[in-house]
């Protein structure tokens, strides 16, 4: 039987130290760039977040803004007179909005949901109070009132 000869590629040193470079080069990248992928994902380390930090929030994240107890004498103080309280003798309603309850003011009014539960920037009833279009009689409704307003929507606008 024939001896097999094993017949091994010879490398000048030339390239040897190219394969050494480009392996090193290699490694460094597919240790470096999914770091660099991740930080870009992720945001900065410092921060945790890729844009700037967030302005710190007055209200603790585990307390709820309730309806019962914040949100309900908001709209008695500001809405109720002209949707959903009495006037000479009669309900008044306008636009079929009924503010005296959480499931009138939720059923929205003859055109529509007014809120939107979970998003503020997107319901009707906060966009009229905050550009000074309701309530059309009386004060204004005050800043810290439209900023509890605005938080109970965005925290889903629970019947709480």
């Amino acid at each position: 039987m024939a001896a097999r000869t094993i017949v091994r590629p010879s490398f000048h040193s030339y390239d040897k130290d190219r394969l050494v470079h480009m392996t090193r080069s290699g490694l460094a990248m597919a240790l470096v760039l999914p770091l660099g992928a991740g930080l870009i994902v992720v945001g900065s380390p410092a921060t945790g977040t890729s844009g700037p930090a967030p302005e710190a929030s007055t209200v603790p994240p585990s307390a709820a803004v309730s309806y019962a107890d914040e949100i309900a004498p908001i709209f008695q103080q500001y809405c109720v007179s002209c949707h959903g309280g009495e006037w000479e003798g009669e309900e008044r309603t306008e636009l079929s909005l009924d503010m005296t309850t959480y499931e009138g003011t939720m059923a929205g009014s003859e055109y529509g949901s007014v809120i939107e539960p979970g998003d503020p920037d997107n319901s009707l009833l906060l966009e009229m109070i905050e550009d000074g279009d309701m309530p059309e009689e009386g004060d204004p409704v005050p800043p810290e009132d439209i900023e509890k307003i605005r938080t109970w929507i965005a925290e889903g606008a629970e019947n709480n």
